[in-house]
């Protein structure tokens, strides 16, 4: 499982070394709070069969670029103001029993100076 992981942050570093100067992109994690700083890259990367779609609650962060690569649609986005974001990502379909919720997976984020 770490193998995808590695190589979509390597994707990622190459499609951001084209831009300006810019920090080691940073992997969100579902469900586990991350602290950014403020002009760092962060990567979330999520199944393309399953068509998620990512909602934003906040100003921290804005989405620079959506790849994909070997089966995953990977989003970036930098870090541009200090505030707290959460990233939602939903799936097209329902998980069982048309659950939505139970398929849905949020990610935190803490922006820093």
């Amino acid at each position: 499982m770490r193998k995808p992981m590695v190589l979509s942050l390597a994707a990622a570093a190459a499609v951001l070394s084209s831009c300006a100067p810019t920090s080691a992109v940073v992997q969100l994690q579902p469900d586990q709070p991350t602290v950014l700083h403020v002009g760092d890259v962060a990567a979330v990367q999520v199944p393309s069969d399953l068509h998620y779609s990512i909602g934003l609650a906040g100003t921290s962060l804005a989405q620079i670029k959506q790849q994909e690569r070997q089966g995953m649609t990977i989003y970036l986005y930098r870090s541009v103001a200090v505030g707290n974001q959460t990233l939602v990502a939903t799936p097209r379909d329902p998980g069982p029993d048309g659950c939505v919720s139970c398929v849905t997976v949020h990610y935190f984020i803490q922006v820093v100076q």
